[in-house]
């Protein structure tokens, strides 16, 4: 909104009236111009949000839940949003037509791909033994960094991490956050380890 003559858009309320349907709320204003005092109307148009559907992903499993939006609101993936009180990540949207996108207006949106972001990161872990090899599946918070090089205890295993496995790639030197981690890799070692995994197994 600005000033019809002289363009501003600063201003105070005079008066205000609110029509209200079942889509949207309607501000009918009488506004001052504090630039050159000019008194005009003006309307505010604010679209009620839509209930949509999100299929939230946990450790393998889904769940469907629902969130509202408004119509005009930008989503993209990898942004996050709270769902039932709970903070998930957008994933994939899903339009009316059936395509997959990155990006889209909520308008346009049929279903909200996501991952839960408050639950554990559940990674892989694969230990050498010189033909066999040890397998397991660890919980641990999503920020618990793997580091290529760490030396760790799993069971009765003592093993320095050689590699890992994420969403992007292979990592055979630096690190990663368990987020992102699909499986770690590792040989034993007869050294002290920095963490012990037994007590994270499931």
């Amino acid at each position: 909104m600005q000033c019809p003559i002289c363009g501003s858009t600063s201003f105070r309320v005079l008066k205000s009236r609110t029509d209200e349907s079942r889509t949207r709320k309607v501000k009918h204003l009488v506004l001052e111009c504090d630039e050159c005092g000019t008194v005009f109307r003006d309307r505010l148009v604010i679209e009620n949000p839509d209930k949509h559907r999100v299929i939230i992903s946990e450790h393998g499993e889904s769940y469907r839940d629902y969130v509202e939006l408004y119509p005009d609101e930008e989503l993209s993936t990898g942004d996050a949003i709270t769902v039932g009180g709970k903070l998930v990540e957008i994933t994939s949207l899903e339009l009316k037509s059936g395509k997959r996108v990155d990006k889209s207006t909520a308008s346009e949106v049929e279903t909200v791909w996501a991952a839960s972001l408050e639950a554990p990161a559940r990674v892989g872990v694969s230990v050498d033994l010189h033909g066999r090899v040890y397998s397991r599946k660890v919980e641990v918070d999503r920020d618990f960094v793997f580091r290529v090089g760490d030396v760790m205890k799993l069971g009765e295993h003592v093993f320095r991490i050689r590699a890992i496995k994420t969403s992007e790639g292979m990592i055979r030197r630096g690190s990663a956050e368990a987020h992102s981690v699909k499986r770690v890799y590792g040989r034993p070692v007869n050294l002290r380890f920095k963490h012990d995994l037994t007590g994270r197994m499931i």
